[in-house]
């Protein structure tokens, strides 16, 4: 996987929240571009949401959930061409970013192999993330792009390191003003992202995602045992 041209420039601050994960010194242009693709999207998918609601969003997300039943019942290559082919542009831009939020990413609809059964349920997943995006409640302190990119953060931090995003606390014996590498790594994004968050803001963001990523794994395994 090669990063992609960037349309911003590098950023000092993620520059220096990378050097203190203590990475190769060769692989650290590679995890500040695929942190700073990440900011790219969320920027995208604000500017979309944005649009969306001006357009209609119920329009939009009737669309998603009818294609995310379709999927989930009888997924086929000819069913999902068909659906992709009806979606309005806003839907499908909505599904290809969370095609490259996946774990492993996916670069776009026309970059899966749909007679794969891990890429259909990839898009399966990626459809009914998108329908989640315009299902979030208005007024939400902080909406599902911003979400998304917390996740990302958390997956390359995890990629590039092997290990898992730690967090600290307010009560932790070094003081509450301590950061994690981890956490330093993610107020540095939210920075650059134009949405600066308190460092308690940005652990609880984290937490939310955490729990959120609890309750998917819950369901999908009650899921499979119904089946």
């Amino acid at each position: 996987m090669h990063p992609r041209r960037l349309n911003r420039p590098l950023s000092p601050a993620i520059g220096i929240a990378l050097n203190r994960l203590a990475l190769v010194s060769a692989t650290l242009g590679f995890w500040e571009a695929a942190l700073l693709r990440a900011v790219e999207t969320y920027d995208a998918a604000v500017e979309v949401e944005s649009q969306t609601s001006q357009l209609g969003a119920p329009v939009v997300a009737h669309e998603l959930d009818r294609f995310h039943r379709s999927l989930s019942r009888s997924a086929s290559v000819q069913s999902a061409m068909k659906h992709w082919n009806g979606l309005d542009p806003a839907a499908r831009t909505f599904i290809e970013m969370r095609l490259r939020l996946a774990d492993p990413l996916r670069s776009s609809f026309a970059g899966l192999n749909l007679t794969d059964p891990s890429d259909l349920e990839a898009l399966r997943d990626a459809v009914g993330g998108a329908r989640r995006w315009l299902g979030g409640k208005p007024g939400t302190e902080h909406g599902a792009p911003i979400r998304a990119l917390v996740a990302e953060v958390a997956r390359v931090y995890r990629q590039a390191t092997g290990k898992r995003p730690g967090l600290s606390s307010s009560q932790a014996v070094a003081g509450p003003s301590y950061m994690t590498p981890f956490e330093k790594v993610l107020v540095a994004v939210l920075a650059e992202a134009g949405t600066p968050l308190s460092l308690e803001g940005a652990r609880s963001l984290y937490r939310n995602e955490l729990r959120n990523k609890s309750r998917k794994v819950r369901l999908k395994k009650t899921g499979m045992q119904g089946q």
